[in-house]
């Protein structure tokens, strides 16, 4: 299996993700002591969740691996999965990241997009991935799409809760 992450992006987010909890640490027990009552932990955690949350979708989660006839786009919201002979490229004559996936529609991999930081990687992978496309058989007769999309729903969502909360409590008589 290949596997592509923009690796900077990773990296910052690490950072920010340990600085927000940071943040929140420091809200909760240093800036005003002990908190004491629940909303003071609901707006001390509100806005490092919801920037963590941002964080971990857009820095975190978004990855390419394909290998072994398949290909899974892990994008921020939405999770692609599907036989690399469903697989066609698009773009600038079968250049570039994005792709079509029968079954699914035009796909573009939010970790393959441009990077000034990470261009070369996310060039050689772009690369791997159209020659692992293109050396994919057609198949010998039509089957049925395989293609799965699947929305991505994990531990990180209920990093939102807080921030949802706040602003619930800001609306209170």
């Amino acid at each position: 299996m290949t596997f592509y992450r923009n690796r900077p992006l990773f990296a910052v987010s690490v950072a920010m993700t340990v600085l927000m909890v940071a943040v929140a640490v420091y809200f909760l027990f240093i800036d005003a002591g002990v908190a004491r009552d629940p909303w003071d932990v609901v707006l001390a955690l509100a806005l490092p969740g919801l920037v963590a949350w941002v964080v971990l979708r857009v820095g975190l989660i978004p990855s390419v691996e394909w290998g072994e006839g398949r290909l899974t786009v892990h994008n921020p919201f939405l999770t692609c999965t599907a036989p690399l002979s469903d697989v066609r490229l698009l773009g600038r004559a079968d250049k570039g990241g994005a792709f079509e996936i029968r079954g699914i529609g035009p796909v573009t991999p939010f970790a393959m997009s441009r990077s000034v930081f990470d261009g070369r990687r996310a060039n050689t992978a772009r690369r791997a991935l159209r020659d692992a496309v293109r050396q994919t058989p057609p198949p010998t007769e039509e089957p049925p799409a395989t293609a799965r999309r699947t929305p991505r729903i994990g531990w990180y969502d209920l990093l939102l809760l807080p921030f949802a909360l706040s602003s619930v409590w800001a609306f209170l008589p």
